[in-house]
Order: structure tokens, then C-alpha cells, then sequence
């Protein structure tokens, strides 16, 4: 059994509209800790193989925790095809069509995350969560990005979500 702090603040999706008003140091201070915890995780041999908004806590403004560990597996290890799991806007292509999850496939998770800090919204929003859009994700379709975010951070997202696993950054990057 693991027991943690409290959450105070609750997961990262119910506080988007507050990270939006947020300046760029906090935000960046913000995706750092994130970061650093999913490389915590990689660093460990292992995925979290659903790593979302949701997954994602928040104590006292300054502390992240990243929950939902049971569905992490062993880098080595291995799913069937077809047995995905996960939310599909913030699921890799790749896992979509069906290969197993990679810590490149968490990375691409991470630039959805990356993409909510510019927009206060979930990645896909306003569309269902179906198979049109799993489709969509798999021919390179991402979210639009968002007027005035700065250009070094768009190339670092654009980096996270290439449809092309191996050019993703690793978590420590």
C-alpha cells in the first residue's frame, strides 16, 4: 500500500482554468514537475500506459504527484495487440494502431498535457471520443495551436507528438 499527501487541489483537468491564467514561469515550473515525475517512473523501467490530465495531482501549488500507477508496466514487457487502454486524446498513434505502449508513447501523452497548458481544455474537446477521432489521431491529425504561445515551446510539443515514436524526446530530455 502506498499513502501519499492530499491532494488539495485535485487532478490537473479541474484546475485548467487556473493554470491558463497562470504566467509562463509557473506553467513551465508546473510541466517541469510533471516531467520529472513521469521520468521518475521511465527511469524505473517502467510505462504508465495511461498518462492523462486526470492522472495528474496537484498539492499546495507547488507539489505533483502522478496517480494511477496500475496499469504501468515493465518496459520489457508486453500487451497483446489490440489491448489498449487509455483516453484516447492523449493516447500515441502508434498504441492506436495497436503496438504496445513505449515510454515514447507516454512522451506523446506529455504533449497533450503541454498543449491543455495553452489552452485551458482538454486535447479534442469539442468532438467525440470514438474511433473517427482515434483515426484522425492516426493520420496526424493533433490540436490546434494557440495564438501567441511562444515558438520554442511549439517546437518542443510538436517534438512530443511526432507521429514518428523514435524522434520523440526521452522523459530526461
Amino acid at each position: 500500500m502506498a499513502v501519499m499527501d492530499y491532494a488539495n487541489k485535485g487532478n490537473l483537468r479541474g484546475n485548467l482554468t487556473r493554470i491558463i491564467k497562470s504566467d509562463w514561469n509557473q506553467k513551465l515550473y508546473m510541466l517541469y514537475e510533471i516531467i520529472s515525475g513521469l521520468d521518475d517512473i521511465h527511469n524505473q523501467d517502467l510505462i504508465h500506459c495511461d498518462f492523462h490530465d486526470g492522472n495528474i495531482l496537484n498539492h499546495n501549488e507547488s507539489k505533483i504527484y502522478i496517480c494511477d500507477l496500475g496499469l504501468c508496466k515493465p518496459v520489457k514487457s508486453f500487451l497483446k495487440k489490440y489491448d489498449i487502454c487509455g483516453v484516447i486524446p492523449f493516447m500515441a498513434p502508434e498504441v492506436l494502431r495497436g503496438k504496445s505502449y513505449t515510454p515514447a508513447s507516454d512522451i506523446y501523452s506529455f504533449s497533450m498535457i503541454m498543449w491543455e497548458f495553452t489552452s485551458g481544455i482538454p486535447p479534442f474537446n469539442n468532438i467525440a471520443h470514438d474511433f473517427q477521432l482515434s483515426l484522425n489521431i492516426c493520420k496526424g491529425e493533433r490540436p490546434e495551436i494557440i495564438e501567441n504561445t511562444p515558438q520554442c515551446y511549439v517546437d518542443l510539443m510538436k517534438r512530443c507528438w511526432n507521429e514518428d515514436s523514435s524522434k520523440r524526446p526521452s522523459s530526461e530530455e
